[in-house]
């Protein structure tokens, strides 16, 4: 069952569903005047931001990773990030794109270990950013009508998120062998993480700034439809969704994100046609910086 729902074409096909489902009751003319009234500068602007926020991102990494030891110059971590990006749109795993950085990031070293929770720590910090800012929205603007259940969530999603970075991996690591390597990665490999707080702050704010880049991102791809919305209510949504759209069931996300984006712009009444286009064209945003990571694939693959 596990190796079924990290298959390729497992999340190919649930994407596929999932668009064919929001399909059954699409009017398709209207969705297609939707994309023909469409502003290509709009689409462009947005597309930058999205790179960008990855150079953003490529730069928390590098920062998370100079602490255990990796010296590398900047210009490969972009290589690497970029590699797991266009991976992460083909190979059969969620996580294929932050193994493969890591094992580049090792080279041929022994400290694979090492490499890899730079990535997971890189992974974490942005997680906690991406909930803390879509929790933060949810409480602090309230003009929007919004399910209860998403105001709880609101509130308890990032004590939620703290207690996962901090707290579990202590309690766990306290019932595993002394010699144990998850053990050893809590208590010996993530310890520049725990004891340097600047690191922390620093990252979280390289964090906070990636998302608000791909977030303002989403803004543009709206302004391209002519669809106006107050930005205050993309701070609040697109953080939802892009946490719906990590689970490893599909696509790039692609089939969550336009659900998502077809239920929340329905709460301020968007027309399902634009709501879907905007989603439709979010994923492709998403899918071209991918095979933007091309070169850097070819770049740093083994040579035979």
């Amino acid at each position: 069952m596990k190796r079924l729902l990290s298959s390729f074409w497992f999340k190919v096909t649930l994407s596929a569903v999932l668009l064919a489902v929001l399909f059954v009751r699409t009017d398709f003319h209207d969705l297609g005047q939707a994309f023909a009234r469409t502003h290509g500068a709009w689409l462009v602007a947005a597309l930058i931001g999205y790179l960008v926020s990855q150079i953003v991102s490529v730069a928390r990494w590098c920062l998370l990773a100079r602490p255990l030891g990796f010296r590398e110059p900047f210009g490969r971590f972009v290589d690497y990030y970029f590699n797991g990006m266009f991976l992460n749109l083909f190979v059969p795993s969620t996580v294929a794109g932050d193994v493969s950085r890591a094992l580049l990031l090792a080279g041929q070293s022994k400290r694979r270990g090492l490499a890899l929770t730079s990535v997971i720590a890189d992974r974490g910090i942005g997680f906690i950013a991406l909930v803390w800012i879509g929790a933060a929205a949810i409480l602090l603007v309230t003009t929007y009508p919004l399910p209860s259940v998403i105001y709880w969530a609101g509130l308890v999603a990032p004590l939620a998120s703290v207690a996962l970075w901090w707290l579990a991996p202590l309690a766990l690591a306290r019932f595993l062998p002394s010699e144990h390597r998850w053990r050893l990665l809590v208590e010996r490999d993530l310890k520049p993480y725990r004891r340097d707080h600047q690191l922390l702050v620093v990252s979280l704010g390289l964090a906070s700034v990636f998302h608000l880049i791909q977030i303002f991102s989403q803004v543009f791809v709206a302004n391209a439809l002519d669809l106006h919305l107050p930005w205050t209510f993309f701070l609040i949504f697109v953080p939802i969704v892009n946490i719906a759209g990590m689970l490893p069931i599909s696509f790039s996300g692609v089939g969550v994100r336009e659900a998502g984006y077809w239920y929340f712009l329905g709460l301020v009444g968007v027309d399902r046609e634009l709501a879907i286009a905007l989603g439709l064209l979010s994923s492709a945003i998403v899918i071209v910086g991918g095979l933007a990571g091309a070169p850097a694939f070819l770049r740093t693959r083994p040579q035979g």
